[in-house]
């Protein structure tokens, strides 16, 4: 059932720990957005940079965040920080803002179900390299067809949700208000990062030389300096990014207030996987690779069938490619670091004509 996938899609980025597991995941990302009929941005020159959290479209930008998770309720006055690397150009020490769980609350507590306030909403999913539609598709999910049955467990997935993380854990994020997580162009990931807190045990975790951000994903086709005819078939080239290890491109768009329309770059369509599902781990991007949900690293080029958003109030495009990190083991808390690089492009639509 696809309704119930949309929600398990939520799923991949909800951390599932052992009870007694702290975790800490650096995040490093290189982030460019487009927007078709407006010309690329030039280079900034050597040594000038955006001011921290402004993003320009068409200018990449790398950012770190880092994110703690620890089975325990920290005490007042309890702290954790990251000390990084001297090249990633950051300072001295990250300090993490800590996040202690309310009773009944949890970042998945405004979780609802898909269509479940309009009973026509419809969703119809699209996947493949083609020119044409494939037959068979699309798959159409109407919220009022159906069972009560299916309604009810899609509730139940969603309340599960909700209280999936509502457990005596605490959270710890970075950047905060205070320090940005944008990174400087001629910084580099390599080197040791070591994590302390009050709390839930220290960690250090050495980055090779060979593990750095991602380049931006470049976009050579469609002329993105026009806006591209959504009633044709559109096929989308880049640059091959030389470590990646998987990429997935999704789009969507919305026919008025009822019908969303989804695409993705996967060769058969796979539960749950209908947007980027996030930062997941190498051995899951391989994974995924290996089953054709997601695209090979070294495949450079990707259609989009015709016609599928042509009535499309607005259509945008995701494609996400996953690179090397590193990770331990073992350790308290158990510590990884992971590359990633984004591109989103709005391509046009009804109300962008």
């Amino acid at each position: 059932m696809v309704t119930h996938g949309l929600l398990a899609a939520l799923s991949l980025a909800a951390p599932m720990f052992a009870d007694d597991q702290a975790n800490v995941a650096i995040l490093a990302e290189t982030k460019l957005m487009r927007m078709a009929g407006m010309p690329a941005m030039p280079e900034l020159p050597a040594g000038v940079n955006l001011p921290a959290g402004v993003q320009m479209p068409g200018m990449a930008s790398r950012n770190l965040s880092v994110q703690l998770w620890a089975p325990v309720i920290a005490p007042q006055g309890a702290f954790a920080y990251l000390a990084p690397p001297a090249g990633l150009k950051l300072g001295n020490k990250l300090d993490l803002e800590l996040a202690r769980p309310t009773p009944g609350k949890s970042a998945y507590s405004g979780l609802g179900v898909p269509g479940s306030e309009n009973p026509d909403f419809t969703i119809k999913i699209y996947w493949g390299s083609s020119e044409k539609v494939q037959e068979g598709q699309p798959k159409i999910i109407r919220y009022g067809a159906l069972t009560p049955e299916q309604k009810a467990q899609m509730r139940r997935f969603a309340q599960n949700m909700a209280s999936a993380d509502a457990a005596n854990w605490t959270t710890g994020t970075w950047p905060t208000a205070k320090q940005n997580g944008t990174i400087k162009g001629d910084a580099s990931l390599a080197g040791s990062y070591a994590l302390t807190t009050s709390f839930t045990g220290n960690v250090t975790l050495d980055v090779p030389t060979g593990i750095d951000f991602l380049a931006p994903i470049q976009m050579s086709a469609p002329n993105l300096a026009e806006h591209p005819n959504l009633a044709e078939a559109i096929q989308f080239k880049w640059a091959a990014l030389p470590t990646a290890l998987g990429q997935f491109a999704s789009a969507f768009g919305m026919e008025g207030q009822k019908t969303m329309i989804v695409w993705v770059s996967s060769k058969s369509l796979k539960e749950g996987l209908t947007s980027d599902p996030g930062f997941l781990e190498m051995a899951k991007v391989r994974e995924l690779v290996q089953e054709g949900a997601f695209m090979a690293p070294d495949q450079t080029t990707v259609t989009m069938p015709a016609g599928i958003f042509k009535n499309a109030d607005m259509a945008m495009l995701n494609m996400a490619a996953w690179g090397p990190g590193v990770a331990l083991a073992k350790g308290q808390p158990l510590p990884r670091l992971q590359t990633k690089s984004t591109l989103n492009i709005m391509l046009g639509g009804k109300n962008m004509d």
